[in-house]
């Protein structure tokens, strides 16, 4: 006959076992950080705030915006070749490019003034690094 072991195991000494405290989950509390951005209306117009503002594949997509354009016309031609994206993913574009922090694109009831570009910041000039001040040998002694 075989020995049968002990299967509950006591810690060994110095070393004790301490569970894991779960934290408490909390339902109803938001993952993100702010609320997904709304949709709009299929005949809101689009104004174009920053033209070329993205390269790339997302440059293709952004460049099919111009203004006075309305939703409906860009979910159109987003969904028909050559880009053939299915709505979500336009939306996804549209909320992107209207996020506050980006500011791409302003899509309301009317076109909107393009504000000024802010002037270019002028460039500081470099300064040359200060190294040790090298001693020339060419001193004589009286």
């Amino acid at each position: 006959m075989t020995e049968m072991h002990d299967t509950t195991s006591e810690p060994v000494e110095g070393k004790k076992k301490t569970p894991k405290v779960k934290k408490a989950k909390v339902e109803g509390e938001p993952k993100a950080a702010r609320p997904r951005l709304p949709k709009f209306e299929d005949d809101k117009v689009i104004t174009v705030l920053k033209p070329n503002a993205k390269s790339g594949k997302s440059a293709d997509r952004f460049n099919q915006y111009y203004t006075g354009m309305t939703i409906r016309q860009y979910i159109d031609t987003m969904t028909k070749e050559p880009f053939n994206r299915s709505e979500g993913e336009v939306w996804a574009d549209i909320r992107w490019d209207t996020d506050p922090d980006r500011n791409l694109i302003h899509v309301g009831d009317t076109v909107v003034d393009v504000p000024e570009a802010p002037p270019p910041k002028e460039k500081k000039s470099k300064k040359k690094k200060k190294g040790p001040e090298l001693v020339s040998d060419n001193t004589t002694a009286a």
